[in-house]
């Protein structure tokens, strides 16, 4: 029983929130800044608007970086906002995926969050950035090369 309690006082609390518990594959984090390196796509880590509570990173719009914040598992939010720079570098804004890929990979979570976070005109672009980060790096990476190349 003193143990239980015990631990109970050592686990941060909440448990259960979103990006405590998560760490960065740093083999994967150096995989895909040199995979965006090689494509002239600076990552920045940290930013002034890294202040911003719930911001995980962000794609700088007609520009060649991405901003990953020190935050949840820094290799998904930089193949989330590195894939919104492939979409706009190297896809001329056009999509990747097909709306049934991407409700293929998305999760209950992200399907609720577009539902309500995220204007039509905007649900493609965002949906299959979220699609795309669900990807094992290996993957995301091999996607990452064929779109880039086409």
């Amino acid at each position: 029983m003193q143990t239980a309690l015990l631990l109970a006082f050592l686990l941060p609390i909440p448990f259960f929130g979103r990006g405590l518990l998560e760490r960065t594959d740093q083999a994967a984090w150096s995989q895909l800044v040199e995979a965006f390196d090689r494509r002239g796509i600076a990552v920045i880590k940290g930013h002034e608007r890294c202040r911003e509570r719930d911001l995980y990173g962000l794609y700088v719009r007609r520009s060649r970086q991405v901003v990953v914040c020190p935050r949840g598992d820094q290799s998904v939010t930089l193949r989330h906002e590195g894939w919104h720079a492939v979409q706009s570098l190297c896809l001329a804004d056009g999509p990747w995926l097909t709306p049934e890929q991407i409700e293929q990979k998305l999760n209950r979570a992200d399907r609720a969050e577009l539902r309500s976070l995220v204007s039509r005109e905007r649900w493609q672009r965002e949906a299959e950035a979220r699609a795309m980060a669900h990807l094992k790096p290996a993957d995301y990476l091999q996607e990452l090369e064929r779109a880039c190349s086409s």
